[in-house]
């Protein structure tokens, strides 16, 4: 999440307050049954329905998110504030006409809820048409290519093994991956199981993680900060260099299935807030390489000031220790990342701890020139590995957008 102020979604909506919202500020509750059919992503009018009626002075609402473009919606949009990332293996029985009529029928129904449109899988959810900014990002797995047989490009290898990496299968690989994310999780609901339907019995559910975000922060653009109580996602890549020529976008120097898409490496990391919530807060920021309440460097005033490594105490010491994760996770040229990560909760494990931290997204033009020498630096150095353990890997070609409404999601890739 950048540090810089957030830019305002694109929006097409009208500025009426949607039923679901205006309820919410009156207090007023309301029932409404529906059933929902099987079968294609047909889309459903919702003829006939009362429209609310304008309400003074109401805040502009957020409106869609335009699908269609040559990067899909999800990787340079604003960060909503709720995430469902879903991983699915698709059967080896499965052919290739097969796996094409899935992501038709993905890209049918994705088309229609993020504009706010019913779809027969799931009307109940989006019935009063506010898709709170839902995106929909697909992407593919480097195993699922080997087995169309289709080359593997070079930056979809395997991710090496990481010092320290405590690694679930429950978390980790995938076929495809579907990233959802939007302003109100009862439309990710929605979302999630229409497109589990339009799929079928051609994949099958791999793993599944949901995310959130502060949205204090959201709301006037400040950095968020994660479950430890740090800022996280200060110095993200700027909107400028996420321009073509930048670190997250493929260039025609790829495959040409993949120009215009991106590649997203996925960690699950697990902290262990019970050990770092009684580590004294000196402590804690020498961990980081940051003040807690600030954010700033270690020796500066604000958050956005340069992180400068050249600074020493009196005694000759670094001012940011060797060990910290911020001196360690700095970029050298070559090595920056759109980072989109999202705080996770999912429970108490069997011995009475927490299992909760962050669901690290980052999306990279080459992963074997970025995300993978930051890595082996933190995984043998960085002074925060006492307090966390990575238990989920992946990684994903991301493809490319869908440029008009004939197009669909890896049409490049298998036509």
């Amino acid at each position: 999440m950048n540090a810089s102020t957030k830019q305002p979604r694109a929006t097409n909506a009208p500025t009426t307050v949607s039923r679901r919202r205006l309820f919410a500020w009156t207090g007023s509750a309301v029932a409404i049954g529906a059933v929902g059919a099987g079968g294609a992503a047909a889309v459903l009018s919702p003829a006939g329905a009362a429209s609310p009626a304008p309400v003074a002075d109401s805040p502009t609402l957020p409106g869609p998110v335009p699908f269609h473009g040559i990067h899909q919606a999800g990787i340079a949009t604003p960060t909503q504030g709720h995430l469902l990332l879903n991983a699915y293996d698709v059967p080896g029985t499965v052919t290739r006409a097969q796996l094409t009529a899935t992501l038709k029928a993905w890209t049918t129904t994705a088309r229609s809820l993020t504009a706010g449109k019913l779809v027969e899988q799931d009307p109940t959810i989006s019935v009063d048409g506010d898709p709170a900014a839902l995106t929909v990002t697909v992407g593919i797995g480097g195993a699922l290519l080997d087995r169309l047989g289709i080359a593997r490009p070079g930056p979809l290898a395997e991710l090496p093994a990481f010092a320290g990496d405590e690694l679930e299968e429950r978390f980790s690989g995938g076929d495809l991956v579907v990233q959802l994310c939007a302003d109100d999780p009862l439309v990710l609901a929605g979302a999630d199981r229409a497109l589990r339907k339009a799929a079928g019995a051609t994949v099958r559910p791999r793993w599944q993680q949901a995310g959130f975000q502060g949205a204090a922060a959201r709301r006037d653009g400040r950095t968020t900060r994660n479950l430890m109580g740090q800022v996280d996602g200060t110095n993200n890549v700027s909107t400028s260099e996420r321009a073509r020529s930048g670190p997250v976008w493929v260039d025609a120097t790829d495959p040409g299935w993949l120009t215009g898409g991106s590649y997203l490496v996925v960690r699950r990391i697990r902290m262990l807030l019970d050990d770092w919530e009684k580590t004294p807060l000196d402590h804690q920021e020498k961990v980081i390489g940051r003040h807690k309440h600030s954010g700033a460097p270690l020796g500066s005033k604000l958050e956005t000031d340069p992180v400068d490594l050249d600074a020493r105490r009196p005694d000759g010491s670094p001012v940011i220790p060797a060990d910290s994760h911020v001196r360690l996770s700095h970029p050298n040229p070559g090595e920056e990342m759109h980072r989109r990560g999202f705080s996770y909760r999912a429970g108490i494990l069997p011995d009475g701890t927490s299992d909760e931290g962050l669901l690290f997204l980052a999306y990279v033009k080459d992963p074997t020139t970025s995300f993978v020498p930051v890595q082996h630096r933190l995984a043998q150095h960085d002074a925060l590995n006492a307090f966390t353990r990575t238990t989920g890997s992946a990684l994903f070609a991301m493809l490319p957008g869908i440029t008009g409404p004939d197009d669909w999601y890896g049409r490049a890739l298998l036509s």
